[in-house]
Parts: structure tokens; sequence; C-alpha cells
């Protein structure tokens, strides 16, 4: 079965607890739906393809555009939604690594998805959207409003901690990337805006 928005609004609503976060509709398009809280937005999207749609959920702060992925925020470019592998980041600085620790454990999965997607709850969800969404709600549940403060502009302070953990994790993967490049004979483009600009 294909996925679209009525089918998806209803995945979303039976998998997260959006009303005990706050979570209210702010805009949904043919391949779109974004909640906003009093912390932060997601957007769920959903990607097609010939044979196939695949979902996918950003996080972003309450200053993040509803159609674009970069903006201007203090006269820098900057993405300003968190696709799934920045959200790992973020949990990682959560659970307390460096950014030492979290590139050494760039390729390891986090305990709290290993644990979910091996639990008899998980294996029993046969809709991959579904057992994808019910990940987020377990998210939500192990790390609380720690999680959505670390989004909310109201605490600049933390954005600007986890911007400098941001700065020297993606140092770090430059490097060992540059160094592979000129081995392989290939010159290195900078990516622009460079990753660790998040806002």
């Amino acid at each position: 079965m294909r996925l679209n928005i009525p089918t998806l609004t209803a995945l979303i609503t039976d998998s997260l607890p959006l009303k005990e976060w706050g979570f209210l509709e702010s805009a949904k398009t043919d391949l779109t739906i974004i909640y906003n809280s009093q912390w932060c937005r997601i957007k769920f999207l959903i990607e097609e393809d010939r044979s196939k749609d695949y979902l996918h959920i950003y996080y972003g702060r309450l200053h993040a555009l509803d159609n674009e992925w970069t903006m201007m925020w203090n006269a820098e470019n900057c993405y300003c939604w968190h696709m799934h592998s920045d959200l790992r980041l973020a949990l990682r600085y959560l659970d307390s690594l460096s950014a030492q620790e979290a590139y050494k454990a760039e390729w390891t999965e986090l305990q709290l998805f290993q644990d979910y997607f091996n639990s008899e709850s998980a294996k029993s969800i046969s809709n991959n959207d579904e057992r994808f969404l019910k990940l987020h709600s377990v998210i939500w549940a192990h790390y609380g409003i720690r999680l959505f403060e670390l989004f909310d502009l109201r605490h600049p302070d933390l954005w600007e901690q986890y911007t400098d953990f941001l700065k020297e994790y993606y140092r770090l993967h430059d490097e060992v990337r540059a160094a592979v490049d000129k081995c392989e004979g290939i010159i290195s483009k900078p990516v622009d805006p460079p990753y660790y600009k998040k806002c």
C-alpha cells in the first residue's frame, strides 16, 4: 500500500504521544505534515518512489522554514531541519559523549535503538513506517524534556554548547575524509554550508 497523507496522519496519531508533548499540526501539503510544540517542530515527509514510498522525520527549531532546508541565522546560512543522522548525533550528545567519543562510535548503533529493534514489540509491527514512528516515541520517552529543550530557542546556551560539539565532531570527520580522498586522488570540495552549521 502506498503511503499518503491521510494514512500517515493516522499512523502518527497512533504512534506518537503528540498531545502529551503539546504538538499541534501547523502545516500540511500533499507530501508533508509539520507539527509544532512550545519547544520545536517536527516534519514528516513522504519521499515518493516508483515502487515504494519512504518516510523521513526531521526535527527543527521553531524558526525552521516550512519549505526550505537552509536559512540565514546570525548572518550565516545554516541547516534548519535535522534529519535522522543529525538526531542520532544529538542523542549521543545528550548521552554525554564527547565529540571524539561520538565520532569513534559513528558506525555503532545507539543502544536504545538496538534494544528497540530487538524487542518483541518492534518485531511484531509489520509496517516499517509504524515501526519507525514508534522508535521516535521510545526516544521521546527515554530523553523526555532534555531532547526538546535542546531545540528550544529559549535555551541558546544549550544550543551553543551543542554547536561546539558538532564543530569538533565534523572537524574530526572532515580530517579523515580529506585524508582518504587524498589517498584516492580525489579533490575534496567543501560542503556549503558546512554540516555543523545547524540553526
